[in-house]
């Protein structure tokens, strides 16, 4: 449960008015988040390079919260999808978390929120960061935005998330096997996650911005727009005034970022 004085303050900084838990309202807080809360993982790189004990940075929507007003961090998708949950719950929605497998691996590694409203539900993403929530009361749904293209689809008993990502023009998906999960399943995710997974090693982080989207991977920056993909290779100072002033990490979040080693595993080969 998010304290009444906190909401409050999410909502002034996301610049959203308490309302009604309506559709409209639920496209404004979505997309407030998607243009201020980040993608990211430099919390957790931070917690692996430190040999943090357990529970992972974020697990706690309180905690998320606290570090994004602080620190202007995100988080991954487990700890993103539960704060977001939280909030939306929080602010009078019916909502519930979901979980898939990004890349449709069949593993499931991603969580995710479905609101509910009169019957049409809508899915929420964390960390495709759709700009709009995807309608899914339906079959099939298309968004042919330049930037934000999106798609979903029913198959047989699950559903498909395809969403506009990096480096690639082809759409990544993501598909949904387990409806609903809850706050220890979410949580033992999350905790699992430290064992595998290229968020454990290079720095991951994605923000909307005033023309698109940006990604940052490992040592490179994309960033679309409606006229197509540009890509631009960093050094060490390039990923932290990107991580700056693309994503928005505090100076003293990045101190500690670059202080535990996190930024040198951009600059290292990926374990097989």
């Amino acid at each position: 449960m998010l304290p009444d004085t906190l909401r409050d303050e999410l909502c002034a900084r996301l610049g959203v008015a308490l309302g009604a838990p309506t559709e409209t309202q639920l496209a404004r807080v979505y997309a407030a988040w998607c243009r201020q809360v980040p993608f990211d993982n430099v919390r957790k790189l931070i917690a692996l390079r430190e040999a943090h004990v357990p529970p992972l940075p974020g697990s706690s929507a309180v905690d998320f919260f606290t570090h994004w007003l602080s620190d202007g961090t995100g988080g991954t998708c487990w700890s993103s999808s539960h704060a977001l949950f939280t909030l939306l719950t929080a602010l009078g929605f019916t909502a519930r978390r979901i979980a898939g497998s990004m890349r449709d691996t069949g593993i499931v590694t991603h969580g995710s929120v479905i609101v509910t409203i009169d019957e049409q539900e809508w899915l929420a993403d964390s960390s495709a960061l759709t700009s709009r929530p995807v309608p899914i009361s339906g079959d099939a749904y298309r968004d042919t935005d330049p930037v934000f293209a999106t798609e979903w689809q029913r198959e047989g008993d699950t559903h498909v998330l395809r969403f506009a990502g990096a480096p690639g023009p082809e759409l990544t998906p993501c598909r949904f096997l387990v409806d609903p999960t809850d706050t220890t399943y979410v949580h033992q995710r999350y905790e699992l996650s430290r064992t595998f997974g290229p968020f454990n090693h290079f720095t991951y982080a994605r923000r909307s911005v005033r023309d698109g989207f940006v990604v940052l991977r490992g040592p490179v920056r994309y960033h679309r727009t409606a006229q197509g993909m540009a890509s631009s290779t960093l050094d060490r100072d390039g990923i932290l005034h990107v991580l700056a002033h693309d994503i928005g990490i505090s100076p003293a979040m990045l101190r500690q970022y670059e202080a535990c080693g996190a930024l040198d595993l951009n600059f290292l080969p990926l374990p097989q």
